[in-house]
């Protein structure tokens, strides 16, 4: 695989982390009831989990003599502004688990590019632990209910 192309899809790869759900409701504002801070403090905790990956991610690409390039947030997510924190955590399950399918595809396409399939992996397993704290935070709210 050329580095031309391993770069590429390590961009691809860092847009999905730069650019995810979580990462934008830092920006967004959500509505958050009082006594649902917690919500807001895990999607920090996965932010900065993301944005530690990203950064390594943007170096292995910057190591292959390319620039990073991480996108813009897609355009639907403008459409969460003011929406309470339960309804966007569900959502950020929804994108998770598209963001889990995309890494996963970039992991495999990565395959002779063993440092960067190892990155992609690793990406992936963070994500998918995020989807499990996510899906906690949902059960842990049902069940308090």
């Amino acid at each position: 695989m050329s580095r031309s192309t391993t770069s590429s899809l390590l961009n691809r790869l860092l847009a999905i982390v730069v650019r995810s759900f979580p990462q934008y409701l830092q920006y967004a504002r959500p509505y958050i009831p009082e006594g649902r801070e917690n919500l807001i403090d895990s999607i920090h905790a996965m932010v900065a989990d993301q944005n530690g990956i990203a950064e390594r991610i943007g170096q292995m690409v910057i190591d292959g003599e390319f620039l990073p390039r991480s996108g813009e947030f897609p355009i639907e997510y403008t459409d969460t502004h003011d929406l309470g924190i339960d309804f966007l955590i569900n959502m950020a399950i929804a994108y998770q688990q598209q963001d889990i399918t995309a890494i996963g595809e970039l992991a495999e396409q990565l395959q002779i590019a063993p440092a960067a399939k190892s990155l992609a992996e690793e990406t992936l397993g963070m994500a998918k632990g995020h989807l499990e704290s996510l899906r906690e935070l949902v059960e842990t709210e049902v069940n308090a209910n």
